[in-house]
């Protein structure tokens, strides 16, 4: 194991109770807790369906509400819907068809497991969902900071495009959109289909 990996074992612990280990091939593998599986919405098709984190990352460093908000109505227009998973300090968005709210940490990664892909900054979540095998849309101001990744992460940072507000930050919708049609492509989901 790298000190990478190592590091990042004892930080999922440590913060979000989750332990892990990464196999031979780099890929981390949830060892325990199980996964929970709070009841799913009935009216949501989890083969249609993407889980958007709105956990800031340790440094403070957040995507906007209604960056969120835009890119939900964008899927919506195209038959995705979306269930908002996050900390309690994260806002709930309003056009989230579902609102996971104070969840384990198994149970959340359950949630997580159940969805298309998984959309969110760089916290130890996007290292679960790794480990869930789940393709991860990951909002970062640097690449750089994204490490490590694997053929199913895509990083969406700054220099995708030219910023669409000073008030909303650099990292811009159209950008992030672009990252989950690519993935949804790629991994099956045609989300115009």
């Amino acid at each position: 194991m790298t000190t990478l990996e190592s590091d990042l074992v004892t930080r999922i612990q440590d913060s979000l109770g989750i332990e892990l280990m990464f196999e031979s091939h780099g890929r981390p593998k949830i060892v325990r807790p199980p996964l929970g599986f709070p009841k799913w919405p009935h009216k949501l098709d989890p083969l249609r369906t993407i889980v958007m984190d709105t956990t800031p990352t340790d440094d403070g460093e957040f995507w906007p509400t209604p960056r969120f908000e835009i890119l939900i109505a964008n899927l919506d227009s195209v038959g995705i819907t979306v269930v908002q998973v996050g900390d309690p300090s994260s806002e709930r968005l309003a056009r989230a068809n579902h609102h996971f709210k104070k969840l384990s940490s198994a149970d959340r990664a359950g949630v997580i497991s159940q969805g298309l892909l998984w959309v969110g900054m760089n916290t130890p979540w996007r290292i679960v969902v790794a480990a869930l095998g789940k393709p991860q849309i990951v909002i970062a101001s640097a690449k750089s900071q994204v490490e490590p990744n694997w053929p199913d992460t895509f990083v969406v940072d700054a220099s995708a495009h030219a910023p669409e507000s000073k008030a909303l930050g650099p990292i811009s919708v159209t950008s992030v959109a672009e990252a989950v049609s690519t993935a949804l492509k790629q991994f099956g989901a045609n989300p115009a289909s």
